[in-house]
């Protein structure tokens, strides 16, 4: 009875001592600087893995071409050998109107066996020297794969982070979402950012370059709002007319790298399309996708929702390349 009571007892305490939902410590909020410097990090990681991977690629290359000669000339060589066998296989013996006539025979056919052979051998050498290249190979993309993720997941950590400070920032403007994203995007990239100097920067091109036929409009309707300069405002991107809960899709093949909501913009969902290319999608009344979901151009991302800035229902959809906005109507599919 006594063990019972100080049982009782002791939870009792527990559960007095323990912080209610008012006390539970918040989480702490990544500081920016250091998810900036994260990010840097792992994309100057994701540079190196892609650089390895196109060496590896050209030598596997190389490797299957030596494969491939080495094949074509074991295949003449075989091919130059089955007449004999079928003649002796017809004949029982070979074929031959006096010795010396033999002979030759015996010497060529012995030196065109012995040619194969070493054919044979070095076509497997080349062959064995081939796989182990694709093995190479294929494990430098599986790092660059793994890289890929977690560049991804520091770029959200950092667009999150600078977000919440922006919004947090005596006099900021925060009720304007598409200059707080602006200003969290062009963040990304710290100052003297590995991934922008030196062999690093041969990682993506140094202008932006869109998909052939162009990039797929987001949504069919109209475009309300047209870019205009980069420092006026949301017109870093523009608005399209869509009914609400009307489906927006991916302007192109991508990775989700950002999810999330912004005062004045609504729900936001972010694209990578590498070589730090970007596509927004904003004013989302839901969005179907998470962080690191692997999405096809034309995969709904979601449904279109209020767009404050037209005060109807809408899409704001922006093109960054490195950060920096262009102006998405220059890279938009024509439509017909």
């Amino acid at each position: 009875m006594r063990v019972a009571v100080r049982a009782c007892l002791a939870l009792f305490l527990a559960l007095a001592l323990a912080p209610g939902p008012a006390q539970a410590r918040k989480p702490v909020a990544p500081d920016p600087a250091e998810a900036r410097a994260r990010l840097s990090e792992a994309r100057a990681r994701v540079a190196a893995s892609e650089a390895e991977t196109r060496r590896l690629s050209r030598q596997l290359a190389a490797l299957e071409a030596a494969r491939d000669s080495e094949a074509r000339r074991l295949a003449s060589l075989l091919a130059a050998l089955w007449p004999l066998r079928a003649e002796s296989l017809a004949a029982g013996v070979p074929a031959g109107s006096d010795w010396a006539e033999s002979d030759r025979r015996y010497v060529w056919t012995r030196s065109l066996y012995e040619a194969a052979l070493t054919a044979r051998q070095a076509f497997d050498a080349a062959a064995a020297k081939a796989r182990q290249g694709r093995l190479a190979r294929d494990d430098a993309a599986l790092r660059l794969l793994a890289g890929q993720k977690e560049s991804d997941r520091a770029f959200s950590e950092a667009v999150t982070s600078r977000v919440r400070e922006l919004e947090n920032a005596p006099g900021s403007r925060a009720g304007d979402g598409a200059v707080v994203l602006g200003q969290a995007l062009e963040a990304t990239v710290a100052p003297g950012d590995a991934s922008d100097r030196g062999a690093a920067a041969e990682a993506g091109p140094a202008v932006f370059a869109p998909p052939p036929g162009g990039l797929s409009w987001p949504t069919p309707g109209k475009v309300l709002i047209p870019f205009a300069a980069a420092n006026q405002a949301y017109r870093q991107g523009m608005v399209l007319a869509a009914p609400e809960g009307s489906p927006v899709a991916a302007a192109a093949p991508g990775r989700v790298v950002f999810t999330g909501t912004l005062r004045g913009l609504g729900r936001v969902v972010i694209l990578t399309h590498d070589d730090r290319c970007h596509t927004v999608y904003a004013c989302l009344g839901d969005s179907a996708v998470s962080v690191g979901e692997a999405v096809s151009g034309g995969a709904p991302l979601g449904s279109s929702g209020y767009c404050n800035q037209t005060r109807a229902s809408g899409v704001y959809f922006e093109l960054r390349f490195r950060e920096k906005a262009l102006n998405p109507a220059e890279w938009l599919a024509v439509r017909r």
